[in-house]
């Protein structure tokens, strides 16, 4: 994506800038990552067709006899999702920061914010942008129920349904999965204290002290009682206090503790601990065919920084500053994507994914006008995109996750 430029201004109301070209087509390394298909310059629907045989091995004879039966075919279609977004710009109060040192003397410069809404731009909206198409990509207009646009991001009110490439590999009954729960890598919660940070008290014997630690993305699943649901996210650990206790950055303060089910909770995690075996139990449930071709794991990034201190932690020489930031295992290539659910790891061929976008001379960009000559002195910024992703059907079986779903 090349950082905006912009040209010389025309008159109110007319065409100012445009700000980029694609918007987003390479959400958080999706397709540098060869993890994807992409397809672009999908206007509305894409069909792809895929295809499967079976051989059947036979008696030698002279007369060629074929059998087997006949190529099975089957359709994926992936629709794109038409969205904007709208922005007036009017910098009054940017102007009292240290962009003032930009303008030139005079009042009415005030409002010529010709250099400074490029830099604006590109500072603050562009990489909000990014992130929210990220987001939706990989987790969909809501992922386990909640929103997948932080609010430090944006929103969006937008009425078509869209789901991401994780929430369509959840929804799989094809699609090979390992619990992280079921794979031992969990704790109970017996109770909760709640408030503007929410302190778990966990079952006996958890050994939260040595399985868990400050700064770890949780997966929190299965809390009950009524509005406890809210807990059932995933969250930073900002404490552990005590085999027994740890405090998450969840706000409960408005919920009531009495009404929280005892003991319903999961705590699910991957992290420093038990990377090595959530990876191996991971790499044995991948099909054999995948395993010995180009196969990656995809990871969110913060198992990226746990993958590297158990790589430290199990090295005691200088050699540890080295191998420790290396993402593979055995000869598998770990890649992250920034926004990829918590605790989850995922391994897939790039002709399973497909990823659908419209291209930069459609839709894909940002547009800048001008309103001052009007009298209103500010800039209409709008933006446009359509994307869509999909999953194969038939192949469905080939692709492995582990989740903290189950």
């Amino acid at each position: 994506m090349a950082n905006p430029t912009f040209s010389n201004l025309t008159y109110a109301g007319e065409h100012y800038a445009e700000v980029f070209g694609p918007t987003i087509l390479n959400p958080a390394g999706l397709v540098d990552s060869e993890l994807c298909t992409p397809i672009d310059r999908s206007k509305f629907k894409q069909t792809i067709n895929e295809i499967d045989d079976v051989i059947a091995l036979q008696n030698p004879t002279a007369a060629f006899s074929p059998t087997g039966t006949a190529a099975d075919v089957d359709e994926v279609n992936l629709t794109t999702v038409p969205m904007e977004f709208h922005k007036q710009i009017s910098l009054d109060t940017v102007r009292q920061s240290w962009f003032s040192g930009q303008l030139q003397a005079g009042s009415l410069n005030d409002y010529q914010y010709d250099a400074l809404t490029d830099r604006y731009v590109r500072d603050v909206y562009v990489p909000k942008l990014v992130l929210a198409q990220d987001a939706l990509v990989l987790k969909g207009k809501t992922y386990n129920g909640l929103s997948s646009i932080a609010a430090s991001i944006g929103s969006y009110t937008f009425s078509a349904s869209y789901t991401g490439l994780y929430g369509l590999l959840n929804a799989s009954s094809a699609v090979r999965k390992i619990g992280v729960g079921a794979s031992g890598n969990q704790v109970t919660v017996a109770s909760v204290t709640k408030g503007t940070t929410t302190t778990l008290t966990l079952a006996a014997g958890s050994n939260a002290l040595t399985r868990i630690f400050a700064g770890n993305i949780v997966s929190i699943r299965l809390a009950a009682g009524t509005g406890w649901s809210a807990i059932n996210v995933d969250a930073e650990v900002l404490q552990v206090v005590s085999d027994t206790s740890i405090i998450i950055d969840v706000d409960t303060d408005a919920l009531t503790s009495a009404n929280y089910t005892g003991s319903s909770a999961r705590v699910r995690f991957i992290n420093r601990s038990n990377i090595l075996q959530i990876l191996m139990n991971h790499l044995s449930k991948v099909p054999v065919a995948i395993r010995n071709g180009a196969m990656k794991i995809a990871i969110p990034s913060h198992l990226a920084v746990e993958w590297a201190g158990a790589n430290a932690a199990a090295t005691t020489d200088a050699g540890a500053y080295t191998t420790s930031m290396q993402l593979q295992f055995f000869d598998k290539a770990m890649v992250y994507l920034d926004s990829a659910p918590a605790n989850t790891l995922g391994t897939w061929e790039a002709k399973r994914v497909f990823y659908g976008y419209d291209m930069a001379d459609d839709a894909s960009k940002v547009e800048v006008l001008w309103q001052g000559a009007t009298g209103n002195k500010v800039y209409n910024l709008r933006g446009a995109m359509k994307t869509a992703v999909a999953i194969s059907k038939k192949f469905a079986n080939e692709m492995t996750l582990t989740t903290p779903e189950s």
